[in-house]
């Protein structure tokens, strides 16, 4: 599910940016990691003009994710939209309460800098928490199956606030069980594009590496 996320909101992202521009770069590339880094698990970053994302853009990445929250649990149960919200800050708070950052440049380049990124990436192959059951969870499919069985819709389950508060305490528990690492440091190639604000910024030549690192897969 994380793994689909996180290619969402990185694919997202490239779309908002393009090629390079004006030489006149604004920011600089260890900024510009910084902020990739917490825009994909946090949600937000003080570093968004560094990496030329715009609030609007900040606001399009959540809604992403609060859509993609919704749609990964929908085999278990359909959630509102206020349940799918409550998860996303949830991921993002746990990330914020257990994931940390630094940059820093590692080599000068006027073209293709190397960031030095030290961080503790998620766990994932220690996250039983996530794709195994708790009790809530269990309680939930439970509660759902019968529901169903009577003839509920899925809208009716939405706005059933018995099962979406269930929703959220079971799938809750398994987001903020998901581990991290210990601390890591991985190189991150940098070059020009263009962001949504017109100017030139630097950004990571390859988000999907970069998107690996982060989930434990580096």
């Amino acid at each position: 599910m994380l793994r689909k996320i996180f290619i969402c909101v990185l694919t997202l992202a490239a779309l908002l940016i393009s090629g390079c521009g004006e030489e006149k770069i604004v920011g600089t590339p260890d900024k510009a990691v910084l902020a990739y880094c917490e825009i994909i698990t946090m949600g937000e970053s003080p570093n968004m003009e560094a990496a030329g994302f715009t609030e609007t853009d900040n606001k399009n990445l959540r809604n992403v994710i609060v859509k993609i929250f919704a749609e990964s649990f929908n085999s278990i149960v359909p959630l509102s939209e206020e349940s799918a919200n409550t998860l996303a800050n949830t991921f993002y708070e746990n990330s914020k309460a257990k994931m940390t950052f630094q940059t820093k440049i590692k080599t000068e380049d006027s073209d293709k800098p190397v960031v030095e990124l030290t961080a503790t990436p998620l766990d994932m192959s220690k996250a039983v928490g996530v794709s195994g059951a708790n009790d809530e969870l269990i309680a939930l499919i439970g509660m759902v199956g019968k529901l169903k069985s009577d003839g509920a819709t899925d809208e009716q389950l939405k706005d059933n606030p018995e099962v979406q508060k269930l929703a959220v305490v079971a799938f809750s528990k398994s987001i903020t069980e998901i581990p991290v690492q210990s601390e890591k440091t991985f190189e991150v190639p940098c070059e020009k594009v263009t962001g949504t604000d017109g100017n030139t910024h630097w950004a990571p030549a390859d988000v999907s590496t970069l998107m690996d690192f982060i989930m434990g897969q580096k």
